[in-house]
């Protein structure tokens, strides 16, 4: 069943996402993380408290920090063992952000779309992005917690159109999933007429959450973006190209993911190591993804 008026469809949401007061509003305990993290003077009893306060929070970012790839599995026995022994400050704030944003978004579980894919992917090309971030030899270029939270927001405007209006979720999340080679840019402008990146820019944006994060969560499917931020939008390109999501990918053929390593200043070989870093930890990350969407 396709959508009657897409235009019109699209025209109202458009003017939503406009009203900022009209979108949810930022969650208050990632609201308060986000302040934490603009405090120069924050602490690390800081962060560990105000995640504690939610079991949920805390139990995630203990699971994350007892994956392999980290080495310390049973041994981390509290919040502050993960912060303080494997995330390290920033790193934990930054994705307790992210799992703190999202979590009253609703949205189904299944289908190409659904809860448990986007969080898988999103888990996953967050780490890489950080990743590759780490490996940039001009390094004023990116700052890897902002990398690390554009790769985990670049695909929430779909839980921002399913929380929004679940019919026309459901339409999309069906033809994506009949169509799954197709490039979803297009699949989404034949069915709603706008796309996941540019609801998902009008929700960063409401969030007051930095600009670098709005311009690459806009911008990611254009890898040739030469605006403001443009290093955040070719890093999120480039590690979805190196993850291979099928449809998921920018359709820029112009431009070849060697160009874009060597534009950001990453050697090949070292992105390689990254991804197979990330790869490594695949079944760990389905698995947290599973447990978001519960």
């Amino acid at each position: 069943m396709e959508i009657p008026n897409k235009q019109a469809f699209s025209k109202n949401l458009y003017q939503t996402l406009q009203q900022t007061k009209v979108l949810p509003p930022l969650p208050e305990t990632a609201h308060e993380l986000l302040k934490l993290r603009n405090n120069p003077d924050a602490s690390l009893s800081q962060l560990t408290h105000l995640i504690e306060k939610d079991p949920s929070l805390a139990a995630f970012i203990m699971k994350y920090a007892r994956m392999p790839v980290y080495g310390y599995s049973d041994r981390i026995t509290s919040v502050n063992n993960a912060i303080s022994l494997v995330l390290g400050f920033n790193s934990a704030i930054n994705i307790t952000i992210g799992i703190a944003s999202a979590g009253f978004l609703k949205a189904p579980n299944q289908g190409p779309l659904g809860r448990i894919y986007i969080w898988n992917q999103a888990l996953e090309c967050a780490a890489l992005c950080r990743e590759l971030a780490n490996t940039i030899t001009k390094k004023q270029l990116i700052d890897s917690g902002l990398a690390y939270l554009s790769g985990l927001f670049h695909n929430f405007g779909y839980l921002l159109l399913a929380h929004l209006h679940p019919i026309q979720f459901n339409y999309l999340n069906d033809l994506v999933s009949r169509h799954q080679e197709e490039n979803v840019r297009v699949l989404e402008m034949h069915a709603i007429g706008i796309t996941h990146d540019t609801i998902g820019m009008y929700l960063i944006k409401a969030w007051g959450l930095p600009e670098e994060i709005a311009v690459a969560v806009g911008e990611h499917h254009f890898p040739d973006y030469s605006g403001k931020h443009a290093p955040y939008v070719q890093l999120i390109a480039t590690a979805n190209r190196l993850l291979n999501n099928k449809g998921m990918a920018d359709a820029c053929h112009d431009l070849e993911t060697p160009s874009l390593l060597k534009g950001l200043g990453i050697s090949e070989t070292d992105a390689e190591k990254a991804l197979k870093k990330i790869q490594g930890c695949e079944s760990e990350f389905n698995k947290l993804a599973q447990e978001l969407a519960a």
